[in-house]
């Protein structure tokens, strides 16, 4: 399946003693990591948790892969992180995406008697008040998110998975890991309610993800799209709440 990958061997066992590959302890390493940042916001941040919590998350998540990637030498251009000018159209893409999964899951959601957003983070979101406040959230969650999420699960997990499975191995585990990843983050008021109406979107938006990075040997595309999919999310939230 080599072709398609554009550098990603991903059908070959040779791939688990390849210089300088990821694994999936280090993925581990760093999503603890991002974790303890997140926490460490939440406790300085008085009266803005929300964006310190991120800042703390995100800035602990890039150390992390700067520290684990040089502590056990591993190769960052098996990453790929390559983007292109093109790759900003991709941001359509994700928008896109977003209204068709919300579109198709709403029987779902009715099904399940699913009252509330999905996920806590909308409620917070929402709730933003002052310009400088949403500005702030819109590039955490807009773009540095997608691009630290990007790469723990579009480039460190798949260089991992590629040393044990083909492509469609690699494209079912890592959208399974993404979804899997959120779930921290799903409503406690309703939360099996919530957790059937977000794991699928998010394994199916996981698996879009996925194909594009292997498909085009790079994680530009896949860092748009997944902004644009954050991005309609957030205007909404922001500027049209009585839609959620």
């Amino acid at each position: 399946m080599r072709g398609n990958a554009e550098g990603l061997a991903l059908d070959s066992v040779q791939d688990q003693v390849a210089q300088g590959q990821w694994t999936i302890p280090d993925l581990v390493l760093i999503a603890f990591a991002g974790l303890v940042g997140s926490l460490v916001g939440l406790a300085v941040g008085a009266g803005n948790q929300l964006t310190a919590t991120l800042i703390g998350q995100f800035l602990f998540t890039a150390g992390s892969v700067a520290l684990v990637g040089r502590a056990r030498q591993r190769d960052y251009r098996r990453l790929g992180f390559v983007v292109e000018g093109r790759d900003g159209m991709m941001v359509v893409l994700g928008m896109g995406l977003q209204v068709a999964l919300a579109v198709v899951f709403l029987p779902v959601a009715r099904l399940v008697g699913l009252e509330t957003d999905p996920q806590v983070l909308t409620e917070e979101v929402a709730a933003i008040g002052g310009l400088f406040r949403r500005m702030a959230v819109f590039l955490l969650i807009g773009l540095v998110g997608p691009v630290l999420e990007e790469l723990m699960f579009r480039g460190i997990l798949i260089d991992a998975l590629a040393a044990r499975f083909e492509r469609r191995g690699v494209i079912f585990w890592s959208a399974a890991a993404f979804a899997a990843f959120h779930l921290t983050g799903i409503s406690t008021v309703q939360p099996l309610e919530s957790a059937a109406v977000l794991v699928p979107q998010l394994f199916l938006f996981g698996v879009v993800l996925a194909h594009l990075r292997i498909s085009r040997g790079r994680l530009g595309p896949a860092i748009f799209t997944h902004a644009g999919f954050n991005l309609l999310s957030l205007l909404v939230l922001v500027f049209y709440p009585e839609f959620v």
